[in-house]
């Protein structure tokens, strides 16, 4: 298994004959067995994560308890997701369940404490392994938060969902440390090239428009958006004197720029317009990777998956 929410002993239940009958937590536990026995054939990952979400979609908002009800398997289910290694649809249904548990936003009880922060320690091991350690953090730093408080309540049933939180924690800082130390790494490369470029050593503008692109991909990494655009833009400004003609390197940056415009609102619709027209050259030129890698930026852009970016203005600290 992987470090998710459904990892054995993730959360210290009881055992069956120690549980109760029907309430919530029973059925929660219940679930999360289930699902991790299915598990056990890893080949079968997406399977179960269908079979979840099946489960969740035949659940009637109008029933009782509606929204909790709906949203637990679909919380389990982005952990089979990851399981799967099927990110891109972890981080779809995260968005969903989200959604779902938005409704009742305001809601501090334990049950609703409990998939809410399952859910968002999956939805940081999700920006991790997306190389968005921003996100993670803030991600995880709640996630502890609400283990922190269940624990206090029940320190034997949710102690280890806090200690694993942290340990989390600790291998999303040491990413974002990393990150941090490889951008001023980059950073020096970048003056050192530059330098030569204004220097007409020959071949040294190649390297620059490689640094200047590592360190807007690396700036994207720590959530720093506006300053990616910056080198993105400077990056293909020295790319186009070295090469004139459009070509798949410019594709390439171009893409990268597109995709640091949508991840702000001021320049959200300069980056969908960049990315539709990239998008019908990658379509006549029959670049069939690149425009399915363009239609799933812009497919995010729907405001479907909005609420990832912004669940914690609408969930209360």
């Amino acid at each position: 298994m992987k470090t998710t929410s459904l990892e054995n002993g993730f959360i210290t239940f009881p055992h069956n004959s120690q549980r109760g009958g029907d309430d919530f937590l029973s059925a929660y536990a219940a679930l999360r067995d289930s699902t991790l026995e299915a598990l056990k054939d890893t080949s079968d990952c997406s399977a179960v994560a269908a079979k979840l979400l099946k489960a969740a979609q035949d659940i009637d908002l109008d029933e009782e308890n509606a929204i909790l009800r709906k949203a637990t398997p679909m919380q389990i289910a982005v952990a089979a997701l990851i399981e799967a290694g099927d990110y891109d649809k972890a981080l779809d249904t995260s968005a969903d369940t989200l959604t779902v548990m938005s409704q009742e936003a305001r809601r501090k009880d334990e049950e609703f404490l409990l998939i809410l922060g399952c859910l968002l320690h999956d939805l940081a091991f999700i920006h991790n392994m997306r190389k968005e350690y921003k996100a993670a953090e803030r991600t995880l730093s709640k996630s502890i938060k609400i283990f922190e408080r269940l624990a206090k309540l029940n320190t034997e049933q949710y102690g280890s969902a806090h200690i694993n939180t942290l340990n989390a924690s600790t291998s999303v800082y040491r990413s974002h440390i990393k990150q941090v130390n490889l951008l001023a790494h980059y950073q020096v490369a970048t003056t050192t090239y530059l330098n030569m470029v204004n220097g007409g050593i020959k071949n040294a503008m190649d390297r620059l428009i490689n640094s200047l692109q590592d360190e807007g991909l690396t700036l994207m990494h720590l959530g720093k958006y506006k300053d990616a655009v910056r080198y993105f833009s400077r990056a293909l400004k020295y790319l186009t004197r070295l090469q004139p003609d459009f070509s798949d390197r410019h594709m390439e940056l171009s893409v990268m720029l597109g995709q640091a415009l949508l991840h702000n609102i001021t320049t959200r619709r300069k980056g969908v317009h960049l990315l539709n027209t990239l998008l019908q050259k990658a379509i006549k030129n029959k670049d069939n990777d690149t425009a399915e890698k363009i239609n799933g930026l812009l497919e995010k852009q729907s405001g479907r998956l909005d609420i990832i970016g912004m669940w914690h203005k609408i969930f209360p600290r």
